[in-house]
């Protein structure tokens, strides 16, 4: 078993997003396999990714706190805890904090990005 404390992750800045915090709590770069990567996300008011694409992973975003946009260019839906939104792989997307609130979030990777 693997006891990993928030505070002790190293915060990562993810290229095409802005105003985006994210921890990985685990994945292949923390020595747990290739299986599966899981992040905690932070989204400032005004936070977003750009429209991407994961060409090898399925991605589960599932809401920890406030309100985000979720989308794939054509279609967006709003996002809030408790829920859940399944990306397939290869399937484009991107996520936005338009509140005045932060947001949170896990991001389950299958298989591993990082």
């Amino acid at each position: 078993m693997i006891i990993r404390r928030f505070e002790d992750l190293e915060q990562y800045l993810p290229p095409g997003h802005q105003g985006v915090v994210n921890r990985l709590l685990a994945g292949r770069s923390l020595g747990d396999g290739d299986s599966v990567s899981v992040w905690h996300g932070r989204l400032q008011p005004g936070g977003r990714s750009d429209l991407h694409t994961h060409e090898g992973s399925l991605q589960i975003y599932f809401a920890i706190s406030g309100e985000m946009v979720v989308g794939d260019g054509d279609v967006e839906s709003v996002l809030t805890p408790l829920e859940t939104v399944v990306v397939p792989v290869g399937s484009p997307h991107f996520i936005e904090n338009r509140s005045r609130w932060i947001a949170e979030i896990l991001v389950i990777s299958v298989p591993a990005l990082r």
